[in-house]
């Protein structure tokens, strides 16, 4: 992973059901001296901050093979991979699971993405051909505020 994107990101824009009904989902990533790498998502649902451990291995060809780290998730996988990064926003692919769909997501390192940079991405996202075909499913993950 390069160091682009270590670090803290929010959750913009994404495709996946599962942030429908979180709030302020975030992801931090930590590169490890072995070359995998630690994440936490971290969001709040009903009022309760939840997060999600998990490390990731690089795979052949570019990508990185997620597995969950806590008791629900220790037996849970799946496969995900930058589209592309910039130093305050990134896009990444996440491959279908036996829980979730395939989807996509847009980070910033804060809650908002200013519009030059959300046009960027979603350009990115429709040159990438596994992401485009979510591009249409694309909402806006609820952050800050009740």
């Amino acid at each position: 992973m390069t160091e682009t994107v270590t670090g803290t990101w929010f959750v913009v824009r994404t495709s996946l059901p599962f942030w429908r009904h979180r709030r302020d989902p975030r992801i931090s990533y930590l590169s490890l001296p072995d070359g995998r790498v630690l994440d936490a998502v971290r969001y709040t649902r009903r009022g309760r901050e939840r997060w999600v451990l998990g490390i990731d291995l690089p795979v052949p060809g570019g990508g990185y093979r997620w597995r969950g780290l806590g008791p629900l998730t220790r037996l849970t996988s799946s496969t995900w991979r930058v589209v592309h990064a910039e130093e305050d926003w990134a896009v990444t692919y996440f491959a279908r699971t036996l829980f979730t769909p395939a989807g996509v997501d847009v980070y910033a390192r804060g809650p908002t993405l200013g519009s030059r940079a959300e046009r960027s991405a979603l350009a990115q996202l429709a040159a990438d051909p596994s992401a485009a075909e979510h591009l249409d499913a694309l909402f806006a993950p609820a952050h800050g505020g009740a």
